[in-house]
């Protein structure tokens, strides 16, 4: 049996991502994958970053949108969204306070990725396979998976971008959400990610929530005085901005 750890939507928040790994056997995975948006949000996007980076060629990166405009800004290129000024201060702290070394990380990613997995196809997508942005919920009607998965080379779709995590069987092609490591939406801030186990085809996928210290978050916010919103954002576990 293959165990695929899956991540995503990270969003800098370091303290989050290390209790993941803390709460796990880590050497227990074939592969770690992230379905993008490591920066952005929380103080920690060197941490993160490097999170990944320590796992060598075991982790599959993808960029998400936030990163996307990560690397728009340091291109100089002008910052056309988000438009709220709150949310803007967090694009331009992050740009400012990147590693060279990790800059040059994100510039490697690419938007969509694939790989093999006993004999499964596996494809990995921040938004979903025609559209980078598009967010994908347990609510979206069963004929929206069903196109994907009509245009579908993959098994198995891995996405992330609406920070709802899910697993759905449709068309006979399985759809993945693991939820947000570092921002989730729902009310509970506890970290969220999922497991994925494939033995000779066959699937299976657990989600798992998991606390971490959010005072830590807070205080590197008013550390570097950022935004308040963000602070009783990442308490709350929902998208006050």
């Amino acid at each position: 049996m293959k165990e695929i750890l899956v991540l995503g939507d990270v969003h800098a928040n370091y303290p989050a991502l290390k209790a993941i790994g803390d709460y796990l056997q880590m050497d227990r995975f074939n592969r770690i994958i992230n379905t993008g948006d490591l920066t952005v949000y929380s103080t920690f996007p060197n941490e993160s970053i490097q999170w990944f980076r320590n796992l060598g060629d075991k982790a599959i990166c993808i960029l998400g949108n936030t990163d996307k405009r990560i690397l728009k800004i340091l291109k100089g290129k002008k910052l056309k969204k988000p438009k709220k000024k709150d949310k803007q201060v967090m694009y331009f702290w992050t740009s400012e306070n990147l590693s060279q070394e990790n800059i040059a990380y994100l510039k490697s990613l690419s938007k969509k990725s694939d790989f093999n997995i006993d004999g499964l196809r596996i494809g990995l997508f921040h938004g979903s396979l025609d559209d980078p942005n598009a967010q994908l919920f347990p609510s979206t009607p069963d004929s929206r998976f069903i196109k994907l998965a009509k245009n579908s080379p993959y098994g198995v779709h891995i996405m992330g971008h609406s920070h709802v995590p899910f697993y759905k069987v449709i068309a006979g092609v399985h759809f993945i959400n693991p939820g947000s490591v570092g921002r989730m939406f729902d009310g509970d801030p506890r970290a969220s990610f999922a497991i994925l186990k494939v033995s000779s085809r066959k699937i299976g996928v657990e989600h798992f929530r998991i606390p971490y210290p959010v005072t830590d978050v807070i205080k590197g916010l008013k550390k570097y005085k950022l935004p308040d919103i963000y602070c009783r954002m990442f308490q709350a576990g929902k998208k006050l901005n």
